[in-house]
């Protein structure tokens, strides 16, 4: 059976959901064709099957896709699943499902269930229920799934997925940390767009700063830039953080390295000590599991996060991280510390949750839970 995928988060945008969507129809595609529908970018590189919006903006993107949509589904009757990427495509994966009798199946991932928009909920949460299957990443997302009164029966949960092959790559760790201005430190990274709801002002001015005063040689890296092209952040974050930074007295301490490729962030990876993940706890805005800590596993480095949305799927607590209760910075500087200070209890997190993102989150696992749904085959959680 082949799928028609319609996501407005696809590569060459980052981010987590363009991530999971860009390594979810790769593994597909391995075994049946996968046509994609998405917004306009560059692409860099020749396509199969991927046809991108000519005009830019959400209304363009959402009137070519039903119109190459049904163009696809007319023509190729052994395409049996219409998958969104996220709950914003939810009435062109319906509209499209129903017309051409075909299965409707829809990802979420946590802030594109409780956007905080009315028209929003009324134009695309509230069909949520309507999709004969709901694909959560998190525990956590799908009880939110299941309080715009999606059945539980219809929710599957299924975690990202992360190649960790990728960041098992052995890079040279001192020349790395040469380049960043950080021979011979203990290096803290975070990983991210610097949307507010991560925490990274925060952490800077409340753990930092005493991390600092322990171990000198500390220094945080920032790899990530402001959500430009995100459709609900629009904070200035990495000003912010600067001028926290500068306020501070931090500046040969922290740097915000920007965007980065995949071949800086396993550099990034490799080099560092420890990741952290300080998300806060916020009404309009959630994580909804925290792929970064995927990410840190694969590499073999231990995590130190808040105990927020889908984050404890991602890192078990004691085992392959530690976790803390947001806003606890006192706690959050502690195991920091101690991490640092104790070379084998970090190595022992790091290598444990290596083995346990390699069972539990390789995609040759993933890939066939999700085949499941899309047949119609899968149990209403997992």
């Amino acid at each position: 059976m082949d799928r028609l995928v319609i996501t407005w988060n696809y590569p060459p945008r980052r981010g987590g959901i363009e991530s999971l969507i860009g390594s979810l129809c790769d593994e597909l595609r391995k075994s049946r064709p996968v046509y994609v529908i998405t917004s306009r970018a560059p692409a860099l590189g020749p396509e199969e099957n991927v046809f991108r919006a000519p005009l830019p903006g959400l209304i363009a993107f959402a009137l070519y896709a039903v119109w190459r949509g049904a163009a696809l589904l007319a023509r190729n009757k052994q395409i049996g699943v219409v998958v969104g990427g996220s709950a914003v495509v939810t009435p062109v994966v319906l509209i499209l499902s129903r017309l051409f009798g075909r299965r409707a199946v829809v990802q979420v991932h946590g802030l594109d269930v409780v956007y905080r928009s009315p028209i929003y909920q009324w134009l695309c949460v509230r069909w949520l229920k309507y999709c004969d299957d709901v694909i959560a990443n998190s525990r956590f997302t799908a009880q939110l799934a299941h309080s715009k009164n999606v059945p539980p029966d219809r929710i599957t949960v299924i975690p990202p997925g992360v190649v960790s092959e990728r960041f098992e790559e052995r890079t040279d760790r001192a020349a790395a940390k040469r380049s960043w201005g950080a021979d011979r430190k203990k290096i803290i990274l975070f990983v991210g767009r610097l949307a507010r709801r991560k925490g990274v002002k925060e952490f800077i001015e409340n753990a930092f700063v005493h991390i600092r005063q322990e171990i000198p040689g500390a220094m945080f890296l920032i790899a990530g830039g402001n959500p430009t092209e995100s459709l609900t952040h629009r904070d200035d974050a990495a000003k912010e953080i600067n001028a926290a930074v500068a306020r501070l007295g931090l500046e040969s301490q922290v740097r915000l390295l920007g965007s980065s490729s995949d071949e800086e962030l396993i550099k990034l990876y490799q080099g560092c000590d420890l990741v952290v993940l300080p998300a806060l706890e916020m009404r309009d805005d959630v994580e909804g599991f925290g792929i970064v800590a995927l990410e840190a596993a694969a590499a073999g480095k231990p995590v130190v996060a808040t105990r927020v949305g889908g984050i404890p799927d991602a890192v078990e607590d004691g085992r392959s991280g530690i976790l803390i209760e947001p806003r606890e910075y006192q706690a959050f500087s502690r195991a920091v510390i101690a991490l640092l200070q104790d070379r084998d209890r970090s190595q022992s997190l790091g290598s444990y949750a290596q083995c346990r993102v390699a069972k539990r989150f390789s995609w040759r696992y993933l890939v066939a839970r999700y085949e499941r749904v899309f047949d119609g085959r899968a149990p209403g959680s997992d």
